[in-house]
């Protein structure tokens, strides 16, 4: 009898499974890594593209939404392929991440190293390793493409995130 209810319960839960998974959609633009960011951000200066690392967690909703809304928007799919390698780092993991400058520490010791303790969040590095830019929270695709465009187009070296998007939402209207 309890071996009946324990496989009704393990049947409940098989069947409730795809409800707590991961997304499981294609986002081009991530970067298959062995986590030696330090090799990712050469390849990435060779292929002229720019690297990026989103530092999420498990049931993280916003990654989720991230996943699902922002990276299958077709222009953020587009522009962000052309442009733009992203790591996956995950700010509770023991997997073994070469930073920038060749220091070997866990994911969880780099997100703590980067002051992230909420998911998702997104840094942006330039060529040398150095922050451009770092975000948080959910983006949704029209002010994650002006991201990529502030980053790609190099307006990081003459001002500011803040002052660029305003300046294009002045433009637009």
């Amino acid at each position: 009898m309890l071996k009946v209810k324990l496989t009704s319960v393990l049947f409940f839960f098989f069947l409730l499974s795809p409800v707590f998974a991961l997304p499981n959609v294609e986002v081009p633009f991530v970067k298959l890594s062995f986590l030696n960011l330090k090799e990712d951000l050469e390849e990435a200066k060779q292929k002229g593209k720019f690297l990026f690392i989103m530092f999420h967690q498990e049931a993280c909703p916003f990654c989720d939404k991230m996943y699902r809304v922002t990276f299958q928007d077709p222009e953020v799919k587009s522009y962000f392929t052309k442009h733009f390698y992203m790591v996956l780092i995950d700010i509770k993991g023991s997997n073994p991440v070469v930073d920038f400058d060749g220091k070997e520490m866990t994911e969880k010791e780099f997100a703590h190293k980067h002051r992230v303790r909420a998911t998702p969040v997104f840094l942006f590095v330039d060529y040398e390793g150095k922050q451009i830019l770092k975000m948080v929270g959910y983006i949704p695709a029209k002010d994650w493409l002006l991201i990529g465009r502030y980053i790609a187009e190099g307006h990081y070296r003459e001002k500011s995130f803040y002052k660029f998007l305003r300046e294009e939402r002045e433009k637009s209207g």
